[in-house]
């Protein structure tokens, strides 16, 4: 088994009237399967861009919108973060990134989908072992 370091840090001097100073941290011991950081060109079929497999257990994943597509061309479009049965979780746009804990139960994976076009995305995941 092995083990991640994960931290969150979220601080603001403007967002509020008092400073936000918001730093979390965990140790999380994962087991197989995994994948390390890699990428994909994610297109407007889910079903094409599936990411963490069928497995019925928690995975940690780490999904980036890089901003640009398969030419490294700049995108503005926005990327869907589904299982796959295609029920949205999440939406990330041009430089934004999640770490979720995915666990949908009766073996659900994680699949991408773009509005339109290609994007690339950096992704990760590991199981809670």
């Amino acid at each position: 088994m092995a083990t991640l370091n994960i931290q969150l840090r979220i601080e603001s001097n403007d967002v509020f009237s008092d400073q936000l100073d918001l730093l979390v941290s965990d140790v999380i011991t994962t087991g197989n399967p995994c994948i390390g950081m890699s990428t994909i060109a994610a297109t407007n079929v889910g079903g094409d861009n599936i990411i963490a497999p069928n497995v019925d257990s928690t995975k940690y994943v780490y999904i980036k919108h890089t901003g640009v597509d398969a030419n490294g061309a700049a995108v503005t479009t926005d990327l869907t973060v589904e299982d796959t049965d295609n029920v949205r979780f999440g939406k990330l746009g041009p430089g934004e990134f999640m770490l979720v804990p995915h666990s949908k139960g009766a073996a659900k994976g994680v699949q991408l989908e773009t509005s339109s076009g290609v994007i690339v995305a950096e992704y990760a995941y590991f199981t809670k072992a």
